[in-house]
């Protein structure tokens, strides 16, 4: 994991430092705050994805959470499930908003659908940068 706190209150966690970066500057765009920047890289497995929740769900300034992942090489399905398996092993109560596209984004979907976490979920990026900054200033 690559992480460095900042002082906003939208947690980010990402998949490549690219996309990273550009979710922290729409996240500024649209009137928000990045509370971090954090790359969980290529490999979102589960002990990466609970590791990354911890570091989040531990600063008490972070009001929400942006999962933006591009599922490239690293398969939605699988990064899903990671996801799932991070929230549930700290159970975070903290507005989640998911945003997944790529390889088998709808298996991926479908596994966030069906394990019963209260999470905004989408495919389009500004939408899911847009719902992130509207449930931090709820």
């Amino acid at each position: 994991l690559n992480y460095i706190k900042l002082d906003g209150d939208v947690a980010c966690m990402v998949n490549g430092a690219g996309l990273a970066m550009s979710t922290m500057d729409l996240l500024s765009l649209l009137g928000g705050s990045p509370a971090n920047f954090l790359d969980v890289g290529g490999a979102a497995n589960v002990e990466a994805m609970t590791a990354a929740f911890k570091i989040i769900s531990g600063d008490p300034n972070v009001k929400s959470i942006f999962v933006n992942i591009f599922g490239g090489i690293a398969r939605c399905d699988h990064i899903a499930e990671a996801v799932v398996a991070g929230v549930k092993a700290v159970d975070s109560s903290k507005p989640l908003v998911i945003r997944l596209e790529g390889t088998n984004v709808e298996k991926g979907m479908q596994i966030i659908k069906d394990s019963g976490l209260d999470a905004f979920l989408t495919n389009d990026f500004t939408t899911g940068a847009k719902e992130a900054v509207r449930r931090a200033s709820a």
